[in-house]
């Protein structure tokens, strides 16, 4: 998997179709880690956009076209996302009380204008709780 500090092919249409990433905000386009903030990338955070690869399968534009158009779906890959990134951060963490507090992080980002508002904090708290399982 390739990181490039630029922003993706999709970065108008992102905008486009509602959503407000952060200047943070990294996307994954086929298999290449888009990171336009040049910012260091977390391993957790390679294992949420690795999940977007697989997720892409051999049809990144297809993928994502569905994703910007259907939001249900937007969220669905997220939530999924999301859980591995959280499983990933519980192997090295096993406070129950910081596994929580980062759960609650992940859910507010999902439900936040990055992603389209598109679901509530709790609701995004449960479906990403849902998917870790």
């Amino acid at each position: 998997m390739k990181i490039l500090n630029e922003k993706p092919p999709i970065f108008e249409e992102i905008h486009a179709a509602g959503m407000a990433p952060t200047d943070n905000a990294i996307y994954a386009y086929g298999d290449t880690i888009y990171n336009p903030g040049g910012r260091e990338i977390p391993d957790h955070t390679i294992a949420h956009e690795e999940t977007h690869c697989r997720q892409q399968g051999d049809n990144p534009d297809a993928w994502w076209g569905r994703y910007l158009d259907d939001q249900y779906f937007r969220i669905d890959q997220e939530a999924e996302a999301y859980a591995v990134q959280f499983k990933f951060i519980c192997q090295k963490i096993k406070d129950r009380n910081q596994r929580d507090k980062i759960l609650h992080d992940m859910a507010r980002v999902l439900s936040s204008p990055t992603y389209g508002s598109v679901i509530g904090a709790q609701a995004a708290y449960s479906l990403i709780k849902e998917k870790t399982k």
